[in-house]
């Protein structure tokens, strides 16, 4: 709804960028899991998974343009506590080997198993978006998932504090039991690519 960010579904533009590559990995960044069935996030990715031969990795949020939930009827206030709920879920059915049921105001899930197990083991990779707030360090923490942050040139007085982030993240990952692992720290950055330096000045 914001006029860029226009790729509707990054499980389709990575499965057509996975038949250009061979070594890239190539990530949600990220999918909003608020918008999506968490059993259909999960069978998506394994798919993936499997085309990609362990090259794809899952990054989510919980959607940032208010816009966005605008149009599909949801309340914005409501989305940190939906991706929470879904991405709890998603772990499960990944590790699950007994059918998974959960109730949600929101969707439901009975006696549910994905498709296929993930060709990557235990699962491919999956990053927390964590940008302004520390919210995403927390759901990291909790669900034992890497880090996906925005790098971009900030004023210093309005940049968030990145290590005061992390110890958010090590610290709620330590209380459900989990380690938090720095190599899992991804930064998403934009890039101009064209055929010459001199041409992408130019444009």
């Amino acid at each position: 709804s914001a006029g860029w960010e226009i790729i509707a579904s990054p499980e389709l533009f990575i499965a057509t960028a996975a038949e250009r590559t061979k070594h890239l990995k190539l990530g949600t960044g990220v999918t909003s899991l608020p918008y999506h069935h968490p059993l259909m996030v999960t069978n998506r990715m394994i798919l993936l998974d499997h085309l990609t031969r362990g090259r794809v990795m899952l990054g989510v949020g919980p959607g940032a343009l208010g816009t966005d939930a605008y149009m599909l009827g949801i309340d914005p206030l409501t989305q940190r506590q939906r991706m929470d709920e879904s991405l709890g879920v998603i772990m499960q059915l990944l590790k699950a080997t007994e059918p998974v049921t959960h109730e949600s105001e929101w969707f439901t899930l009975k006696d549910a198993l994905p498709h296929l197990r993930p060709y990557t083991r235990p699962h491919f990779p999956i990053a927390v978006a964590a940008a302004q707030s520390p919210s995403g360090m927390v759901l990291a923490g909790k669900h034992g998932a890497g880090v996906l942050s925005v790098s971009v040139i900030r004023d210093p007085g309005t940049a968030p504090n990145l290590g005061k982030f992390w110890q958010i993240a090590e610290e709620t990952a330590a209380e459900h039991g989990n380690t938090m692992d720095r190599n899992e720290w991804r930064l998403a950055i934009p890039a101009f690519i064209a055929d010459t330096r001199e041409e992408a000045m130019e444009q």
